[in-house]
């Protein structure tokens, strides 16, 4: 969803009342005479008595409404369903690149932009769109948002907020999206940021930390639209058949131009089978990156730390440090869709630079 603001009577209000839960719920559209315009994403469509949602196509512009109109948001708000409306385990690089678009196209038109989707697959859904949509306006915040709460109040930040960022807006809380992840599935508080705080929390009132929030751009904004999914992620573990791995990277990179090794703690691995370290060389010789992320839900890959980390260098691995493995393949996906050989590709200053401000 896309969602627009008029910069009017939000700069005029009080700290306390600009972002009050009542005006937030209730009584936003007193103080915020605006228009929004909101562009719903691919994904779980319409919610049941039970809770429950289910794709129906015309749907996610009558729940909006009704919910817009129930809470008297003084808001208006443009719906665009992507159709046919898919779950969110089935968004692929093509949903990222028509969201993209879609954008880009309205970009002038528009001051804020909201995404609904289903949240499986929401991390990498928000990583992909943080590094194809470059040189964000200050008042371009693009919050990922799930369930009627939610939603409701990714609207409001949408139209009032100036953050140049694209984030994740769950359980009272606004992330870099690029920097969080699904981290329970049962749970309301289902997204966590393990290695970066929130930008934002929402309580009695709104507090923003200034200080972690991206700089303004100075570039022209751009989207990228070509993404490239030829990669493979593949988790560790103690009785791993190391010749996968040694097949996989014979193919070279006509199959695979980047492995993306999820290992144990901060980048360790048994050095018990020479067949790895010989498997991640001939890799390397094919021309494939192999990237190395943490099975840990927080900290980072430290370099140099173990024995088996120095051999692991030798052969020539890229460390994540600290990203997360969503974040490393959406930034894979879109340094080759970029046209970056993986030669190029491999430069560790282009694929993880600090995503710190």
């Amino acid at each position: 969803m896309i969602a627009q603001k008029v910069k009017n009577s939000a700069s005029n209000m009080s700290g306390r009342d600009q972002f009050s839960l009542s005006s937030l719920a209730v009584r936003w559209g007193e103080f915020l005479p605006r228009r929004a315009k909101q562009v719903k994403g691919y994904g779980r469509s319409r919610m049941e008595e039970s809770g429950e949602f289910v794709n129906e196509n015309g749907a996610p512009t009558a729940l909006i409404q009704d919910l817009l109109s129930l809470h008297r948001m003084n808001t208006r708000v443009e719906v665009r369903e992507f159709r046919p409306l898919v779950d969110g385990p089935d968004i692929t690089d093509q949903h990222w690149t028509a969201m993209a678009r879609l954008i880009g196209e309205q970009y002038l038109a528009f001051d804020g932009f909201v995404v609904v989707m289903g949240t499986d697959t929401l991390a990498y859904t928000g990583s992909a769109l943080s590094f194809m949509l470059e040189n964000l306006d200050s008042d371009k915040l693009q919050p990922f948002s799930d369930a009627k709460r939610n939603l409701l109040t990714s609207i409001s930040l949408a139209a009032s907020l100036d953050v140049p960022e694209v984030c994740t807006f769950f359980d009272n809380k606004l992330f870099r999206a690029n920097r969080c992840r699904k981290g329970d599935s049962g749970s309301l508080r289902a997204f966590v940021s393990p290695n970066f705080p929130p930008l934002a929390t929402l309580g009695i009132s709104l507090h923003l930390k200034h200080n972690l929030v991206l700089p303004v751009p100075k570039g022209r904004f751009r989207v990228h639209e070509n993404m490239s999914a030829r990669m493979v992620v593949i988790k560790m573990v103690p009785i791993f058949d190391i010749d996968s791995i040694l097949r996989l990277a014979s193919s070279g990179t006509e199959t695979c131009r980047a492995i993306v090794l999820e290992l144990f703690g901060g980048g360790n691995v048994s050095s018990r089978d020479p067949n790895l370290f010989r498997a991640l060389s001939l890799a390397k010789g094919k021309g494939c990156i192999v990237v190395v992320t943490s099975q840990c839900a927080s900290g980072t890959v430290a370099v140099g730390s173990y024995a088996v980390n120095d051999a692991l260098n030798r052969v020539g691995i890229v460390p994540a440090l600290d990203m997360t493995t969503e974040a490393t393949c959406a930034k894979l996906a879109y340094l080759f869709g970029k046209g970056l050989s993986p030669e190029q590709g491999r430069q560790q200053d282009r694929i993880t630079p600090s995503l710190l401000p």
